[in-house]
């Protein structure tokens, strides 16, 4: 069993990780979602769902197959600089090793805040968002677009809207499920 992990914070977008936390269990088969935070307590959602993080963001194996980061309303932004740090050098590993990262909607701000997108096409919510963060030296690799999402090697990303998008590119970011299959379930959504 692969393990796919979504990291989240107070008051995440639910919507953008659905389909493909669904799609990798239920259709897909042979991958578990394990959800991380910066602690345990139970994060609610911006449509007032309620998660239990399996695990910390400390917690997260190197042996995972790959890591997203959902958007949150706000939350990010306020992230403790520990937690950032120590967040960022795990998706960084993640990334170095060749395993799919996955940022949408403000969970592209946090990756263009810790430098993650450097070497890579990328998109966000918006250019003006991103543009003037420190760590952020890659520009011209910046994708205008607002409902599709950008993957560039292992590193997928998205605005908050692209939600669907994003799914697809993170299942052939993967690299393991057959294109068939992508397709079968891009028809069933589409």
């Amino acid at each position: 069993m692969k393990t796919l992990a979504v990291v989240i914070l107070d008051k995440f977008a639910d919507w953008e990780p659905a389909l493909l936390t669904a799609g990798l269990q239920s259709i897909i088969g042979g991958y578990t979602v394990r959800w991380a935070s910066v602690d345990r307590e139970v994060k609610t959602s911006m449509g007032g769902l309620q998660v239990a993080p399996d695990m910390t963001i400390a917690e997260i194996p190197s042996t995972a197959d790959a890591v997203i980061v959902v958007g949150a309303e706000g939350s990010w932004r306020t992230l403790s600089t520990e937690d950032s740090q120590q967040l960022a050098s795990i998706l960084r590993s993640f990334k170095d090793a060749g395993k799919p990262v996955g940022g949408i909607c403000d969970g592209t701000y946090f990756l263009a805040s810790a430098g993650l997108l450097d070497g890579r096409r990328h998109t966000a919510n918006s250019f003006e968002d991103i543009k003037d963060l420190p760590a952020y030296t890659n520009p011209h690799q910046y994708v205008n677009t607002t409902r599709e999402a950008v993957r560039d090697k292992n590193l997928v990303t998205a605005s908050g809207v692209g939600f669907v998008d994003f799914t697809f590119e993170m299942l052939h970011a993967l690299g393991d499920i057959p294109d068939a299959v992508i397709e079968q379930f891009n028809q069933m959504l589409r």
